[in-house]
């Protein structure tokens, strides 16, 4: 399984995760707490949860393109520490992390975007 950074400290997107074991993954975290979550859902378009992660509020949002889930952050501020955290945390339970960055932004960390993908090839689901 993988996961996909978007902007490095943006935002995470989870393809090909069921609900339950994003939010098991997340529990995992030391210091977090969810603030919602629903246990079971009608429609899978309708999967959503909010938890917060050292003094940061974040959610879990289902991508109306394509049912992958996402962490975004709730509000604004910086939100790297925490995004750099979640990425360690997943990586260590032997997910790969792939970062895609903005045309002519480099990874801030040495991860590298996927060969092939020059620039950003998404983004995260907006309140339109």
């Amino acid at each position: 399984m993988k996961v996909e950074e978007f902007n490095r400290g943006h935002s995470l997107r989870f393809p090909g995760f069921s609900y339950g074991r994003l939010c098991k993954y997340v529990l995992q975290l030391p210091g977090v707490s969810f603030t919602r979550r629903r246990r079971f859902f009608w429609w899978s378009d309708s999967v959503g949860a909010q938890f917060t992660f050292g003094g940061h509020s974040f959610e879990i949002e289902t991508d109306p393109w394509d049912g992958a889930l996402w962490i975004l952050p709730r509000g604004s501020g910086d939100h790297q520490d925490e995004f750099r955290k979640m990425r360690e945390h997943f990586q260590k339970l032997g997910v790969n992390v792939e970062c895609h960055t903005q045309p002519g932004v480099p990874p801030d960390d040495g991860l590298a975007a996927p060969s092939g993908d020059p620039g950003a090839s998404g983004g995260p689901p907006s309140a339109s």
